[in-house]
């Protein structure tokens, strides 16, 4: 169970196997939104849901279905442990040596939390609140970490930047408020999220996940049944290679050997699908300028940990296609054609096919805006699309596509 203890910069927290057991605790005394009452609330809402269960088969942790949960249902709308900007700060003192082992990492963080509480002006709760988030970052994984003799992994081995690395995300709905970019400045940044990081990876998830600016919301993409092992994808390498691509990929990446279901048994159906879908986002992302379709470094990246990066190769497919900026769809400086359309719908309905539908809010608003230009000349938002309008958690998906 829960007994209050006392952490300090010369005694790390008990070893938790989860974690989970430090959001069970009472409710805090105070009525301010700290970022533990939010995590709590969150944690207390998702267990509707599911629950954080030991997965012998497997040696590890996983989110499982409580009860049967249809589809497009939101499951977890939860904050960050770590938020963007602290992270980043994490990283930036770590890379620079100013913080060299997990005890000055625990004490940037208290001083980090502590700040907050003063914002919120909460002095009751405060201690035990900041020792219970301190605990539950050093309670996540760190596939970097070599475990102490003790086995808490803390201190000389844990570091948040190894936890981060193992259970992090990036936001792309977070944005800059300091000096180096103006605030309405959307970019990736890193975040740490407790228990969206306790689902397990399939390259045919049955989740999906998006931000809305600093929370992370989980919702399913197919109906689930009860006792169901819920599955999130870890890494766009699941798009567009084949499986033993994928399985080299993750390996090397997350140092674990993918036996989901599209990676396991007869693949060269689902092979030559992602194959095509890799195909049809270079093209898109040349000639109309749909850069979220491919990333031409991560694709490099791949193929250089799989062995089969060549440069002349890849050269010469792009050198066959005008190559057009991400603008230039909205700029108007672009004329689409019909096959555009009739390439990303094709893309979108393999996404389908292979599971993937758990993250098709881009691509559904590229043909909105195709199909706008081809009828109308004018921008989709005249035809109310947008991310606030249709997000992925909201039933309206289905009607919105078939609009298309």
């Amino acid at each position: 169970g829960i007994s209050v203890y006392t952490l300090t910069m010369d005694a790390p927290p008990p070893p938790y196997p989860c974690g989970c057991e430090l959001l069970l605790s009472k409710k805090p005394t105070h009525s301010q939104p700290t970022r533990f009452a939010q995590i709590q609330q969150a944690f207390q809402h998702s267990s509707t849901y599911f629950t954080i269960t030991y997965l012998y088969d497997t040696c590890g942790y996983g989110a499982i279905a409580s009860i049967d949960i249809p589809k497009h249902t939101l499951i977890l709308n939860e904050p960050p442990l770590i938020p963007c900007d602290a992270l980043e700060s994490v990283l930036s003192k770590y890379e620079k040596g100013e913080l060299k082992c997990g005890k000055e990492d625990a004490e940037f963080m208290r001083e980090y939390y502590g700040r907050e509480f003063v914002k919120l002006g909460v002095q009751e709760d405060a201690k035990d609140e900041v020792d219970r988030l301190i605990g539950m970052i050093w309670a996540m994984h760190d596939q970097y970490a070599v475990s102490n003799a003790g086995g808490t992994e803390y201190g000389n081995s844990k570091r948040i930047w190894g936890i981060n690395y193992s259970n992090g995300f990036y936001n792309s709905e977070s944005t800059y408020t300091n000096n180096n970019a103006s605030p309405n400045t959307s970019l990736f940044r890193p975040t740490l999220h407790f228990l969206a990081a306790k689902f397990n990876h399939s390259c045919s998830p049955n989740v999906g996940y998006d931000f809305c600016q600093n929370n992370q919301r989980v919702f399913t993409t197919r109906d689930i049944r009860k006792g169901e092992q819920l599955f999130c994808c870890y890494s766009d390498i699941v798009y567009h290679e084949p499986a033993w691509v994928r399985r080299l990929f993750l390996d090397q990446k997350y140092h674990f050997d993918c036996q989901c279901n599209a990676c396991s048994g007869e693949t060269v159906t689902s092979d030559e699908q992602r194959c095509q879908m890799k195909e049809i986002a270079m093209k898109l992302s040349w000639r109309i300028g749909a850069a979220f379709l491919y990333d031409k470094t991560f694709d490099e990246e791949v193929q250089r940990i799989t062995g089969e990066y060549d440069e002349e190769e890849d050269d010469s497919f792009f050198s066959t296609i005008p190559r057009q900026t991400p603008n230039a769809l909205s700029d108007g400086k672009l004329k689409p054609t019909i096959d555009d359309l009739l390439d990303i719908l094709e893309y979108m309905r393999l996404c389908q096919e292979e599971g993937l539908d758990h993250d098709m809010l881009h691509c559904l608003e590229l043909a909105f805006d195709l199909a706008a230009f081809l009828t109308m000349g004018s921008k989709s938002s005249n035809l109310g699309i947008s991310a606030s309008s249709c997000t992925k958690c909201q039933r309206g998906y289905t009607q919105t596509y078939k609009k298309v």
